[in-house]
């Protein structure tokens, strides 16, 4: 189950399916969709796992079919990494930010904690949105150029909100991992928040953790 959180609160609950009928996610106050990117090289393994199913392969057909034998014959007392539920990969606890929060203070906790993303949340722990470092060191949000040093100030004591991605997708626990990484594909952003049945944020789920499930459960043999 998938549910879509902003500034009101949730605006979609449904399948994945069903959210891939829904327009790409916004930035706050902004005309373009947000759009899958090659950031890493990640997205591209993460695109055709999910499609195929299992991870990318390197080498030749031989060496394709040398793997296959291989996998065959192996005995797996775990399961696949596409079965494998949310809350098996989440992070928790959650490093995540109220929306009434400075934007230094944001900017500070991100680079502490040594995160690249944070959900939002409102003073009720409900997810409204998304901060990224990307988004914070994105020159269209400065002051412009040769601006004073207060108007810097201003800038950084800005709340969170102002910056934050939103309306942004977010996923249960007990969904599977190969449905997020569809979402995560679809949408481009770095990470799900996990919410509960009340949109209180309980766990995150990055690509990043994604692909350690994926690399786990096929071995070094297959990535080369």
């Amino acid at each position: 189950m998938f549910s879509i959180y902003g500034s009101t609160g949730r605006v979609f609950q449904g399948t994945l399916e069903q959210l891939r009928l829904v327009p790409r996610v916004h930035a706050a106050d902004r005309s373009r969709a947000i759009e899958p990117l090659l950031r890493d090289g990640h997205d591209g393994a993460v695109r055709e796992a999910v499609e195929t199913g299992a991870p990318a392969v390197v080498g030749g057909p031989v060496r394709r079919s040398a793997i296959a034998a291989y996998a065959s014959t192996a005995q797996r007392e775990h399961h696949a990494w596409h079965d494998l539920l949310v809350s098996e990969v989440m992070q928790t606890p959650v490093l995540s930010l109220n929306i009434d929060a400075r934007i230094d203070h944001g900017w500070q906790q991100l680079v502490f904690h040594g995160r690249g993303q944070a959900p939002v949340v409102n003073a009720q722990g409900i997810l409204v949105g998304m901060v990224t470092r990307a988004e914070l060191v994105n020159h269209e949000h400065w002051p412009a150029a040769g601006a004073s040093a207060q108007a810097w100030d201003n800038w950084r004591a800005q709340s969170i909100e102002s910056v934050m991605l939103t309306p942004i997708p977010s996923v249960a626990p007990q969904a599977d991992v190969r449905r997020a990484a569809h979402v995560l594909v679809d949408s481009g952003l770095p990470g799900l928040a996990v919410v509960d049945d009340n949109g209180r944020v309980i766990g995150f789920v990055s690509r990043s953790d994604v692909l350690r499930a994926a690399l786990k459960d096929a071995g070094l043999d297959v990535w080369g």
